[in-house]
């Protein structure tokens, strides 16, 4: 089933993001599409009131479906905040998860089946974070004021969940892939017309050009998911030169990270399954007799067991403008007032 939906997947990107154009078949639903797009906000939204004040909401959010670097730049802006001394809140759907629970906070004990391999990621990459997935993120924050002392909130994803009420919007987006064709979903990747980028507080844009809003990622270095051993960037590509890599992942957008692996001269083979998808670990074992197996963080969260014991997870971090950081200690210097 994992194959089919990588292939359907891909399929659908070559759509949405390339010179295939299938999806055009659906045009004749795009007047109800966007009609509902805007009802959707025109309505909720004005329905939506603060819970507390004193302690902003932050959503870093898309109107692409598929990869931007969502989940990325907020773990970096969770461990900004935290740096500058402010008790940090994630509300996050939790997306995959089946746990039956309504609302969880997320713990490092818990599995990616229990809350979405998404929010279990912020909880290991940033322990210090109150972490909590709920169908609503709109109950997700009551539930988190009621139970936590937080200073600030973040939301990961929900942009277009009006229901929240937000004092900051952050859209993130992909310098290569931008808006695609351009159209509302299903025809294109669009989630809301383009027009809603300049609603926005903030946009940024994954590998862009302006420096007032690109990010980019770099790596910090790989570790070893049996031993948890650390290697630094240049110890990794030395070691490894020559040997049999096979990268492999299960991220939205497969392209950056295998690129970022490329400009540092590293040689591999590659293995993608659907966004969200568990790696095969044995049939990677078997089929490709690896002498090291290079995955993400996000991968990394979803394994039960790795079949092979030479698996090391690619530590990878987003650099956020300054311009952006400038934004939110302005924000929270108005709150602290």
């Amino acid at each position: 089933m994992s194959k089919v939906r990588d292939h359907v997947e891909r399929w659908v990107n070559a759509s949405w993001y390339g010179s295939f154009r299938w999806t055009l078949i659906f045009l004749p639903l795009l007047p109800v599409v966007w009609s509902l797009v805007w009802l959707k906000r025109r309505v909720t939204a004005q329905k939506a009131r603060p819970v507390d004040s004193r302690v902003p909401v932050i959503v870093v959010g898309g109107i692409t479906a598929g990869g931007t670097g969502k989940t990325p730049c907020l773990i970096a802006l969770s461990q900004t905040l935290i740096k500058r001394g402010y008790n940090v809140g994630v509300v996050s759907r939790g997306y995959g998860r089946k746990s039956p629970e309504t609302t969880i906070f997320v713990e490092a004990e818990h599995s990616a089946e229990d809350v979405g391999d998404e929010p279990l990621l912020i909880k290991h990459t940033v322990p210090g974070v109150h972490v909590l997935v709920a169908q609503s993120r709109q109950e997700a924050v009551l539930r988190l004021l009621e139970a936590k002392t937080v200073d600030v909130i973040l939301s990961d994803d929900g942009l277009q969940h009006y229901p929240l009420y937000r004092d900051f919007e952050i859209l993130v987006m992909d310098a290569s892939r931008g808006l695609g064709n351009g159209f509302l979903l299903p025809v294109g990747p669009l989630r809301e017309p383009r027009s809603r980028l300049a609603s926005v507080d903030c946009v940024l844009v994954r590998n862009g050009v302006h420096p007032t809003t690109s990010f980019v990622y770099v790596i910090k270095g790989f570790r070893s998911v049996i031993t948890g051993e650390r290697l630094s960037l240049d110890a990794g590509l030395a070691a490894w030169q020559g040997a049999q890599v096979v990268a492999a992942t299960g991220l939205g957008q497969p392209e950056q990270y295998f690129e970022m692996l490329k400009r540092k001269g590293l040689t591999f083979d590659t293995l993608t399954v659907a966004d969200h998808a568990v790696l095969p670990m044995e049939e990677i074992a078997a089929g490709y007799v690896p002498d090291v197996v290079l995955i993400t963080e996000k991968d990394a969260v979803k394994l039960k067991g790795p079949a092979c014991d030479n698996v090391w997870v690619v530590e990878i971090e987003a650099l956020l403008p300054s311009h952006l950081v400038d934004q939110l200690d302005k924000l929270m210097g108005q709150r602290g007032e």
